[in-house]
């Protein structure tokens, strides 16, 4: 799904969750990364600057409550804007179970608009609906070979008539002879580089037919093209719907996304693949989310809404371990201490830092929840997608959360032993300043 969008967006908001500090500079580079991001998903340059500049004046106009770092609020203006974007909110079809629906797709020749009615309509047999497609295509050769056979791969019933150019008395003789059908899927012809022609056919199918659903299938390739398209669409249409195909891998169904939702005209369905399952219903915060490489939008609220107020506790976290990683560098100096600390033999230091910074890696991609309360991992999904998004295996991931374990422990025993502070406490164990053998219960945290 717009693999090299969704790749560019992932590496933009790891740089930021990565980073130490924010200040105007580093804003002001992020917003024209995050800019360019967006044309090269085909999305208008006057679009893309004023989605960036109405970032900038957001963050620089919001106050950061206590505890909450910029990077937070930076991610939380972005993830918004987004889902802004690409149309703010979801939309259901149209259908209402006890009646006879009519649901009439058009588009321009190449859409994909045949394999869209059979993919929604295995959709809605799915959920329960006795649907019928109806071939309405009187234009294009093979068109009612190609609908009847989909119709029959997919096990619903199939209307069309080969010998009728008029395609209102076909939809006409499908009403009557299928009276008890939940839905009626009607294809219609395509027109080929006209959206003038498309809309005039629309009008007059639909003055005779009064479907319930009118829906326009866009081609996603078509990039910010889509605008035109669907503005003139949504300015006809009295029920109106769009899908937008074949998102499974250009970046220019991103454009084609944000024109058509930029039209006010609701995207209901997107298509994501080839296969007739590749439909599925389009609601923004967790299409964003899935760009962003998290399956759930509650992650990202975790993310960028969540206080971390164990910083100011006296409790030891993965925050604390992911701190004092960051302080502590890679510097020869703490990488000797803590070598000769573990006693390790035949380890050099290239091992250690290699391994610091792989776990560096993967406590960056832990939401600030889960920096806070590594209870959280109980939950093996959470282990698998911090490894997806920081390049490591789950194995690893379960490894750094032992090791932590018995760091807290060891922490939690000095702090109480020696009055030390967390900090105090766990670089005096990091940079081998204590005897561990001489901690009171330390035997029962081993």
């Amino acid at each position: 799904m717009l693999d090299s969008f969704r790749s560019s967006l992932q590496k933009l908001f790891n740089k930021i969750r990565g980073l130490p500090y924010i200040d105007e500079k580093l804003l002001n580079d992020i917003l024209m990364e995050f800019q360019r991001t967006l044309i090269d998903a085909d999305v208008s340059v006057m679009l893309a600057s004023e989605i960036t500049n109405r970032i900038r004046e957001k963050i620089l106009k919001t106050k950061i409550p206590e505890g909450i770092p910029l990077n937070n609020i930076v991610l939380q203006a972005l993830y918004e804007e987004l889902v802004s974007l690409m149309g703010k909110k979801s939309h259901r079809l149209n259908v209402r179970p006890g009646k006879q629906n009519i649901i009439m797709l058009v588009g321009l020749q190449g859409s994909g608009k045949t394999t869209t009615a059979a993919k929604l309509a295995n959709y809605l047999k799915k959920r329960g609906y006795k649907v019928i497609l109806v071939c309405a295509d009187t234009y294009r050769p093979g068109a009612y070979d190609q609908l009847k056979q989909l119709s029959e791969d997919i096990g619903v019933p199939f209307f069309g008539d080969k010998n009728e150019k008029n395609p209102v008395k076909i939809v006409k003789k499908a009403l009557k002879q299928f009276k008890k059908a939940d839905v009626l899927i009607v294809d219609t012809a395509g027109r080929h580089k006209e959206e003038k022609g498309l809309i005039d056919e629309m009008k007059k199918l639909a003055k005779v037919l009064h479907p319930d659903e009118t829906i326009l299938v866009i081609d996603g390739l078509i990039g910010q093209r889509a605008y035109d398209q669907a503005k003139a669409f949504s300015e006809a249409a009295p029920v109106g719907a769009i899908i937008v195909t074949k998102l499974d891998g250009s970046a220019r169904g991103g454009g084609a996304l944000a024109a058509s939702a930029a039209t006010g005209a609701p995207i209901k369905f997107i298509g994501t693949g080839e296969k007739i399952s590749d439909l599925e219903p389009y609601v923004p915060e967790y299409f964003v989310a899935r760009l962003l490489g998290m399956p759930d939008p509650n992650l990202l609220k975790e993310i960028v809404e969540s206080t971390p107020k164990a910083i100011l506790s006296g409790k030891f976290t993965l925050r604390d371990l992911l701190a004092y990683y960051e302080s502590v560098g890679g510097g020869q100096g703490f990488l000797s201490r803590i070598k000769d600390t573990l006693k390790l033999k035949g380890i050099t230091d290239k091992m250690i830092e290699t391994s610091m910074k792989r776990q560096l890696a993967i406590l960056k991609s832990m939401t600030a929840q889960e920096l806070d309360d590594p209870s959280l991992f109980k939950d093996r999904k959470r282990i698998e997608r911090v490894a997806f998004g920081s390049g490591a295996n789950p194995i690893e991931v379960k490894r750094l959360l032992v090791q932590f374990e018995k760091i807290r422990k060891l922490v939690r025993t000095l702090m109480r032993s020696r009055k030390l502070s967390k900090e105090a406490a766990l670089r005096k164990i990091m940079e081998g300043k204590v005897d561990l053998t001489e901690i009171k219960g330390l035997r029962r945290i081993r």
